[in-house]
């Protein structure tokens, strides 16, 4: 399909769920640089009420549904999960039934569970936390519901996305804040293989998704860099970056790892890169580099 194969974001109305989320973060400012009239919803999506009436008000041509609950260890309330991930689902359906619009979901990488090698997109899913199993649960209900409506869907597996604003509790900004503070950081043997890419590249691939001329829709992508690593060597060079002997100061092994954590979890990008046109841009070292110095400049202007 030729690169220029895609809708313009000019002027097309957009609704955001999960705009204040980490990946929505990112993503409106991306939306308006490129002319859409982008709507931001800030409500609680399992309202009906509040979810109609903000869509009727936007008239969205494209919908992007990034609201979640449950993507860090501190998210932990399951009934909330299911709430958000299944409930939400259902809610935005609802709104929108009447209007002829793109929508694009986030899914997880986690809905494949544990595996070997790489994860196509035809993998069985098999999730095994309550996170993974409300958002395949939120999947499997839009996958229905698009085909028996027609309605233009395409669900995005993010695997890995880092950067700027991320919370706290990932690997990347704990690893990173860590070092900066000059203290010690533990993690895990770093034995798991993972996917990580630049959250930039994660923003393409939703923009993608909601622009791209498609046939055999409802489609189902995975997002990542297409390239397994260890997560030693992720934090490897994190501190490769951050410089001054941090290195010496990351304790791998001092943290264990956490309850039904995958060996493997790593993407096999190929239907992304042939049918949306997605390619990752961003290297490992450039993106963490962007990463640590959006964490510096956080901690002077905290007067950290």
């Amino acid at each position: 399909m030729p690169p220029g194969d895609s809708l313009s974001l000019q002027a097309r109305r957009v609704f955001v769920t999960g705009a204040r989320g980490f990946l929505g973060s990112h993503l409106l400012p991306a939306l308006v640089a490129a002319g859409a009239d982008v709507h931001a919803f800030q409500g609680d999506v399992t309202d009906a009420d509040t979810v109609r009436a903000a869509v009727a008000a936007a008239q969205p041509e494209i919908v992007f549904h990034l609201a979640a609950y449950g993507t860090t260890s501190r998210q932990d309330d399951e009934a909330r999960m299911r709430d958000v991930n299944v409930g939400g689902v259902a809610r935005l359906w609802e709104a929108i039934d009447d209007r002829s619009c793109r929508l694009v979901l986030t899914g997880t990488c986690g809905e494949y569970g544990p595996a070997e090698g790489a994860l196509g997109e035809q993998h069985p899913c098999r999730p095994v936390t309550a996170y993974a199993q409300s958002k395949h649960e939120g999947v499997l209900f839009s996958l229905d519901r698009a085909r028996r409506s027609g309605r233009e869907l395409i669900v995005l597996r993010p695997f890995g996305p880092y950067g700027p604003g991320d919370r706290h509790e990932r690997i990347v900004p704990f690893v990173v804040d860590g070092l900066l503070s000059g203290g010690r950081v533990a993690v895990t043997t770093g034995a798991q293989r993972r996917d990580y890419s630049y959250v930039a590249d994660h923003v393409r691939a939703l923009i993608l998704a909601g622009t791209r001329r498609l046939t055999n829709l409802p489609a189902v992508f995975n997002v990542g860099s297409g390239s397994p690593i260890h997560v030693r060597t992720l934090v490897e060079a994190i501190a490769a970056v951050i410089g001054g002997g941090a290195l010496a100061r990351v304790d791998f092994g001092g943290m264990p790892l956490a309850v039904r954590e995958p060996a493997d979890m790593f993407a096999d990008t190929s239907a992304a890169r042939t049918i949306l046109g997605y390619q990752p841009e961003v290297a490992l070292e450039d993106g963490l580099s962007r990463t640590v110095a959006w964490h510096r400049a956080a901690r002077v202007e905290a007067g950290r």
